[in-house]
């Protein structure tokens, strides 16, 4: 095997570009469909066949109540019979109505050929999407300081880089947000760890969350065999939260700037970026007194006999003051929100949490919901996702996630060394490559899983090339680079795709076609539900597909210059496909290995 990035692949795919105009031209033409611009599906094989492999996009009418549904479908074709359509793309719409309530009825827009074909393989004026109106927040990864960046962390920070860059490739305004835990008694404890250690700026610099984990560990033991230095911790928080220590307050400032040059780090190797970078504590006592007085005007925040505060929410009492009167996680939150509504004016705030706090975010919607009519229970949504079991070195040791992803790299490097395939090149930064096929391993093996399951992870099913993996798609981007840098001095510029001519290809030239004009809808399905796994899916589908295609579809041994030609125009959209679609998946495409 042989490798480097794929940087300079960055522009709109004509694959893009033509879905986009074919679906607005219909959008234009019928304001009557409502939502249909997204909804808008390439058929499946099966009904390719029945369609006699023409192109075809349809709408599956959404389903209404049983007694209105014929009366709807009636009144639908009644307005399309006379209603003009864009020739330029469409030669036929038609109704086919449900089949004995076996299948929802549909409309069919059949598409003209060589149009479809010409827009979907050569490069044109890069057309973008529509901009929504929508500001979509995500929160995610949201690791705390005081503990190491592991694993558990691993999903919602991949899972929401997903979410953001669907989202943003979309069209709609994206704020990235990652909420960083510094708050709480426990940071009182860890501050008087790095008292107890002595821990000097230089240390603290050079490797901050180890340090401040290491200091948390210390002070945590020592708190159980002394008593006073528990007390010290809440002692030093309480100064903290009052923010009568100011040299204890700059320290902390500074323990987070470290804390967030380290966690870049990692996060590049992930392919993921933030907007912003906030904290717990932005949201102490002192700063949210006026929505602790929000909620006790609204009859919301009810006193205990203990002394404690709490909110009722499907009658649950749950704290939100503590008898001491420091606040809980849940007053923070409640705080966050409407601070964030506030600065951001979002439409939705997405939270990218594990299962484990679906009972929080319950109490924390519904507490904002009733405390501000503006803010809806549709603007706020918990995006769940289970556990990663197995995921440890082949030592079994700590679940650093720095340490997992050296592991991933160290294993590939060894996999490179054994392969009988490796080429040796100089030009290769080595180190690089086998880091991004590591990467690109442990991301897809817990991306191409339904997020809510727990998942276990097994090094071997990760790593492998032939199997539905993130290696598999690097080989296939590689495979395909190689085959076009092989017939670069063949100018593609002026070649005119022919539907005809892949029409007399074997099955497998079609096949790839179909495939390049589902990535829109796989796009939005992963969007709409949320689901990482739908597109990752659909690229394996298109890796398997241009696989078959390459093996049937020759091109070095091909003497007719035509067939050559149309061939590289297939694959050269095949690969912009797949690097667009892995891109967005945070992985960065490599054009050889």
């Amino acid at each position: 095997m042989s490798c480097v990035t794929s940087g300079a692949l960055r522009c709109c795919s004509p694959v893009f570009t033509l879905m986009i105009r074919i679906r607005r031209a219909i959008c234009d033409q019928l304001p009557q469909l409502k939502n249909v611009y997204h909804a808008l599906e390439v058929p499946s094989k099966k009904q390719q066949l029945q369609n006699a492999r023409r192109p075809t996009l349809e709408w599956i009418i959404p389903a209404v109540a049983q007694q209105d549904r014929e009366q709807n479908h009636v009144e639908l074709l009644d307005s399309l019979k006379n209603q003009y359509h864009d020739t330029e793309y469409i030669e036929n719409v038609q109704i086919v109505p449900n089949a004995s309530g076996r299948n929802e009825a549909k409309v069919e827009f059949q598409l003209k050929p060589q149009v479809f074909v010409e827009h979907l393989l050569n490069p044109i004026e890069p057309l973008a999407h529509l901009p929504y109106k929508e500001h979509i927040v995500v929160e995610f990864s949201s690791p705390n300081i005081a503990k190491p960046f592991h694993v558990g962390h691993l999903r919602s920070t991949i899972i929401g880089n997903v979410l953001a860059n669907l989202h943003q490739y979309l069209g709609y305004s994206t704020t990235r947000l990652n909420y960083l835990g510094d708050w709480g008694t426990q940071f009182g404890l860890m501050a008087v760890g790095v008292q107890l250690s002595n821990v000097s700026d230089e240390e603290m610099k050079a490797s901050p969350i180890a340090t401040l984990y290491k200091s948390y560990v210390m002070a945590n033991k020592a708190a159980a065999d002394d008593p006073t230095v528990a007390q010290r911790a809440r002692e030093l928080f309480s100064a903290l939260e009052a923010g009568t220590d100011q040299t204890m307050a700059k320290q902390w400032h500074q323990y987070r700037q470290y804390t967030i040059a380290e966690l870049k780090e990692v996060y590049e190797r992930l392919g993921v970026h933030f907007d912003s970078y906030e904290w717990e504590s932005q949201y102490s006592q002192k700063q949210i007194s006026k929505v602790l007085e929000q909620l006790r005007s609204a009859g919301l925040l009810l006193p205990e006999a203990d002394g404690r505060q709490i909110v009722v929410v499907d009658n649950r009492r749950i704290p939100v003051i503590k008898s001491d009167g420091s606040t809980l996680y849940l007053a923070r939150d409640i705080a966050a929100i409407l601070d964030r509504y506030k600065r951001l004016d979002f439409s939705r705030l997405l939270y990218v949490v594990d299962n484990g706090q679906a009972d929080h975010f319950n109490a924390l919607f519904k507490t904002v919901a009733a405390l501000d009519p503006k803010l809806s229970l549709e603007h706020l949504k918990h995006v769940k996702f289970g556990r990663i079991h197995g995921m440890s070195t082949r030592q079994g040791k700590a679940i650093f996630l720095r340490d997992v992803l050296d592991e991933a790299k160290n294993v590939m490097r060894e996999k490179r060394q054994l392969s009988a395939t490796t080429k040796v090149n100089s030009s290769l930064d080595d180190d690089l490559v086998c880091d991004i096929l590591g990467v690109s391993a442990v991301l897809v093996n817990v991306l191409k899983q339904r997020r809510q399951r727990d998942h276990e992870f097994n090094w071997q099913q990760a790593l492998q090339v032939n199997g539905d993996t993130g290696i598999k798609l690097q080989y296939t981007h590689c495979r395909l680079y190689s085959l076009l840098d092989n017939f670069k001095h063949i100018s593609l510029e002026e070649v005119k795709p022919s539907w005809q001519h892949f029409i007399q290809e074997p099955i497998e030239a079609l096949e790839v076609v179909y495939e390049l004009a589902r990535f829109e809808q796989s796009v939005w399905q992963s969007k709409e539900q949320l689901e990482a796994c739908i597109l990752v899916n659909y690229l394996f589908g298109l890796c398997n597909a241009t696989s078959r295609a390459l093996k049937r579809l020759p091109i070095k041994q091909e003497t007719c210059t035509q067939k050559q030609t149309q061939r590289l125009l297939l694959f050269r959209a095949a690969k912009q496909t797949l690097s667009k679609g892995m891109e967005l998946l945070g992985l960065k495409p490599l054009n050889q290995m």
